[in-house]
């Protein structure tokens, strides 16, 4: 038999992890919280044992996550994951998690013991920079990497499902001179507003980006025909022809828009965006021409 002082020991060690560790019965009842818990969860150990262990999981989260690491740990003997974690005072957070059984003297499963470890920080820089890597920080819309996944994607996905897209390449008018005559603080400004003019006028499955100064490209997918495009183009050109006004100043802004449809003008991300540029010089050279 273990000396009741290296078990008291133990169990003190137990109680003083910085780690949380949650033990539970076959039925998902908290049987035993340490301080790790108290400081991660904000539930006092009065307050948690006795109580199911969903209440630690983000409600959307019960179902998978529940059945999920039973059947691993009955499997496998051990679970390991990162899943999201639900505190006392309402708060969505993240744990690194590793669940393993608890057997009794006859070898048979009584309950499991989680060890669980605060990681919210880290997933929250790691979504800070994707974001960084993948938006604009001006606009806050997809950048030209994030454009290219998505068009990658949506070559692929149209291919399986023989559908049709359209990549719209846009290009403000003269921008430039708004930048020289204005400064580049009243320049950002009008591509702020552009941003949100381009994104209010399309679905919530197309994209919208920015891949250049005062170049963005939109992703229409599942264009049956062109003259869906052409009633787009319309849309696109009057909502960015309404006046603009920056530090309560009233300027219009005009645009050039050029178009590739897929897979008629392009199967490729770079033969579609080549298209779609030339296609917007020649609207903008007839512009001016005109």
């Amino acid at each position: 038999m273990m000396n009741s002082d290296i078990l008291n020991q133990r169990a003190k060690a137990f109680d003083y992890l910085f780690d949380a560790v949650v033990v539970t019965d076959l039925q998902g009842i908290i049987i035993d919280w340490n301080k790790g818990s108290e400081a991660l969860y904000g539930y006092s150990k009065e307050e948690a044992i006795g109580q199911p262990v969903n209440i630690l999981h983000a409600p959307e989260d019960i179902d998978h996550i529940t059945s999920e690491v039973i059947s691993a740990v009955e499997k496998f003997g051990k679970w390991t994951g990162e899943v999201r974690m639900l505190h006392k005072n309402g708060n969505i957070g993240w744990i690194e998690s590793m669940c393993v059984p608890i057997y009794d003297s006859n070898n048979q499963m009584v309950g499991a013991l989680g060890v669980n470890r605060d990681i919210t920080d880290r997933i929250k820089e790691t979504e800070r920079l994707q974001h960084l890597a993948h938006y604009d920080q001006l606009t806050k819309i997809p950048n030209r990497y994030l454009l290219l996944d998505r068009v990658e994607h949506l070559i692929a996905q149209s291919e399986r499902n023989k559908s049709t897209f359209a990549l719209l390449y846009i290009d403000l008018d003269k921008f430039k001179s708004i930048n020289d005559t204005k400064g580049h603080a009243f320049g950002d400004q009008v591509l702020i507003e552009t941003a949100l003019r381009l994104k209010q006028s399309i679905r919530n499955s197309d994209t919208v980006a920015r891949i250049g100064g005062d170049e963005f490209v939109l992703l229409l997918e599942n264009i049956s025909n062109k003259d869906d495009v052409s009633t787009m183009i319309e849309t696109l050109t009057k909502e960015l022809n309404r006046a603009y006004t920056i530090n309560d100043e009233k300027f219009e802004v005009s645009c050039s828009i050029g178009v590739a449809i897929y897979p008629d003008e392009g199967i490729t991300t770079d033969t579609l965006l080549a298209t779609a540029d030339i296609a917007m010089y020649k609207a903008k050279h007839k512009r001016r021409d005109a």
